[in-house]
């Protein structure tokens, strides 16, 4: 494996850990982790037993969790004994529950979970907490259940118990209860038409608690077409749950049956408005703001922009509403409000996130250069589509709007690479550097199918590791992949994140880890095959797969370039392409490189239509362009940057963004190439 004896330490031969000094007392867990993969694993149990007892707190508890995989029934169940002893939380919790009631050993799940917080606890450690108290006959379980089932949204695990339930008798004596759990249920299982009918005949029967109401507000919504009928029970609910938490949905729910009869938008923004003010919860007051926003959208756009104005400054997630912006943009362009970019992008500034201020004076700037925006004059330096295109450089987390900014300012050299790898730094950014140490010892002793796992319970747990440290593993596990191929992707998504929420700034060699190279050697004589550059070919991939051979979506794509069944067969003919596996890499990316050179051929040798038409297919790209003509008072040929975000599909505008920046950044820091002359080859 290229590179790896840097990496990887050698406990056989009691090498010095490489990346990092390894305390005395904690060596012995990475020791034990080796000889479990040898298959010694009387070995492994001392050792983990060794280091439980005198390791640092994380390996510790990570010994101990070993410990309940090993041994027979009784020696398992003592080392989750062991385990939550040491620590009482849920974590441990769930993996000494889950070996318990394996072990049919309900008594203890019932003693362990005493005093679990219903409303707040995991879901699935509430189901075996209650499944055991069924299972003991214990009376607790009426008032528990009832509870769980009325103070939260119901999950996978409230729906097995429940059918479980009634099959088996145990609810049979709880009227009231089952007519609140067939309810729920019902909307669980979005069996609309039915809760609708339960909501009606016994609405007394159902507490006004928020998740009920909520309940209520969506069998309504979905369950009947007597919309302003439900919105004046609404009304009158709100009016009976005066500061109480449920007034929100009372309100909230009201607004919506207004605005889906389609004859009472203002009685639904008023009521949208009462929701906002009754909200006891920030996500609450973000939700009822969200859809006023599109209410007003929907009755002018610009009422809606006008509503953006007036509330941005009181949003509290701004993130919240990007999805908002990506439907707003297209109908301003679409009806010629060329110069609401500007007066819309200045009062987002410093309220909504980056991406979006960033995206809107990008298209203002434009729109000034192309003559459809008229500037203004302002007390910034240089011209007024500079002074937009400035601000787009600071783009957050999207790169598409800083490569472009930097292509249209002409960035090049020292002043580019300040741009491109100064990324948005966390304030305020804690660092555990315990379990830095544990990810950095899991690449020296040579365990890379320890890492991702560990990272993404690090993310779960909200504990954050340095930027150094992150590319680091990283970096071990690019090398991995060179030989074990699933290693690719898991070091992708680590740069990423690390890069999108880091300590520091990024330096250029650990931005090729961002934007790598995967399977080379594949996609490098593919690209001189059918003569396209191997940077869109890169992009590709790394936009469709995140470069995981095996990556399957809903719709049926497969493999790294993320091919349809019938466009393969449909390739594998014109080619002449014999027996095909799309999970290999050799087969997948002949295909997706074939595909995509097609389709370049086709549209003119056009990048950015090119891209859009591997996302959505070439015959809805062409009709796009026409239409867009049409609706831009018969320009010739509108400019690709400003064609893509008058497309009618987030998700086709979004794939062709991602494509064209990461083709960009390819060339860049693989291919000797500005930013500004990669773009000039996919912009027309």
């Amino acid at each position: 494996m290229k590179n790896i004896v840097k990496l990887c330490f050698s406990a056989a031969t009691g090498l010095v850990v490489f990346f990092t000094g390894c305390k005395v007392d904690s060596t012995s867990y990475y020791v034990a982790l080796r000889r479990q993969s040898e298959g010694n694993m009387a070995e492994a149990k001392r050792l983990f037993l060794k280091t439980a007892k005198n390791g640092p707190s994380f390996v510790s508890r990570l010994c101990l969790e070993e410990l309940t995989a090993f041994g027979n029934v009784k020696e398992r169940l003592q080392a989750c004994e062991n385990l939550v002893n040491s620590f009482k939380d849920e974590n441990s919790m769930m993996i000494a529950v889950r070996q318990y009631f394996d072990a049919d050993e309900y008594a203890k799940i019932i003693s362990l979970t005493n005093g679990l917080n219903l409303e707040t606890a995991d879901n699935s450690l509430i189901y075996l907490r209650l499944e055991s108290l069924k299972r003991k006959t214990d009376s607790r379980f009426f008032d528990e259940i009832k509870t769980w089932f009325t103070t939260r949204a119901i999950s996978a695990d409230h729906y097995r118990l429940y059918c479980d339930s009634v099959k088996d008798g145990t609810l049979k004596s709880m009227a009231d209860f089952l007519a609140i759990a067939d309810f729920r249920t019902d909307v669980y299982t979005r069996n609309y038409k039915a809760a609708f009918q339960s909501f009606s005949e016994a609405r007394e029967m159902l507490p006004m608690i928020p998740q009920i109401v909520s309940d209520m507000g969506k069998v309504c919504l979905y369950g009947s077409d007597a919309f302003y009928k439900n919105a004046v029970t609404f009304d009158s609910m709100a009016k009976q749950l005066a500061g109480r938490d449920s007034e929100y949905y009372a309100f909230f729910y009201a607004a919506r049956l207004y605005e889906k009869d389609g004859n009472y938008f203002s009685y639904a923004s008023k009521r949208y408005k009462s929701a906002m003010e009754c909200a006891k919860k920030d996500e609450h007051y973000d939700n009822a703001l969200w859809y006023l926003l599109n209410l007003e959208l929907k009755r002018s756009t610009e009422r809606g922009i006008e509503c953006v104005k007036k509330y941005c400054s009181t949003w509290k997630n701004p993130s919240y509403f990007d999805d908002f912006f990506d439907t707003l943009t297209p109908i301003m362009l679409s009806e010629g409000r060329w110069d609401s970019f500007l007066s819309l992008y200045k009062a987002l500034d410093g309220n909504a996130t980056d991406e979006v201020v960033s995206k809107l004076a990008y298209i203002y700037g434009r729109l000034v250069q192309e003559k459809l925006a008229m500037p203004v004059l302002t007390d910034t330096h240089g011209s007024e589509d500079d002074a937009a295109f400035t601000r787009a450089l600071t783009s957050g987390n999207e790169p598409y709007y800083k490569v472009m900014a930097i292509y249209r300012l002409g960035y090049a050299g020292e002043t580019e690479l300040d741009v491109l790898c100064n990324n948005k730094v966390e304030a305020d950014y804690a660092i555990d550097t315990e379990a830095e140490e544990i990810l950095l010892n899991y690449a020296a002793y040579g365990l890379p199918e320890k890492i991702y796992p560990f990272w993404q319970r690090l993310r779960r747990e909200n504990k954050n590791i340095g930027y150094e440290t992150g590319m680091k593993i990283a970096r071990f596990l690019y090398e991995c992949g060179e030989n074990r191929n699933e290693f690719y992707p898991q070091s992708l998504r680590i740069a990423v994140k690390v890069v999108e929420k880091s300590n520091k700034p990024v330096d250029i060699e650990d931005l090729k880890l961002v934007y790598p190279r995967d399977y080379s050697w594949i996609i490098s004589e593919k690209c001189k095959k059918y003569e396209i550059p191997e940077e869109i070919m890169y992009a590709l991939v790394r936009s469709e797969s995140y470069f995981a051979s095996d990556a399957g979506s809903s719709a049926g794509a497969k493999g790294l370039a993320q091919l349809m069944s019938a466009t393969a067969a449909d390739v594998a003919r014109r080619i002449k392409y014999g027996e095909y596996d799309l999970t290999k890499p050799e087969d997948n990316l002949e295909f997706g490189t074939w595909y995509i050179a097609n389709l370049y051929s086709r549209l003119d040798h056009l990048w950015m239509p090119s891209f859009f038409a591997y996302n959505v297919g070439i015959t809805p790209v062409r009709r796009w362009q026409k239409s867009a003509i049409i609706e831009f008072n018969n320009i010739k040929k509108l400019p690709d940057d400003i064609f893509l975000e008058t497309i009618p599909y987030s998700e086709t505008r979004q794939y062709g963004r991602k494509l064209a920046s990461a083709s960009a950044m390819y060339a860049w820091l693989y291919y000797n190439k500005t930013i500004g002359e990669a773009i000039g080859e996919i912009i027309k």
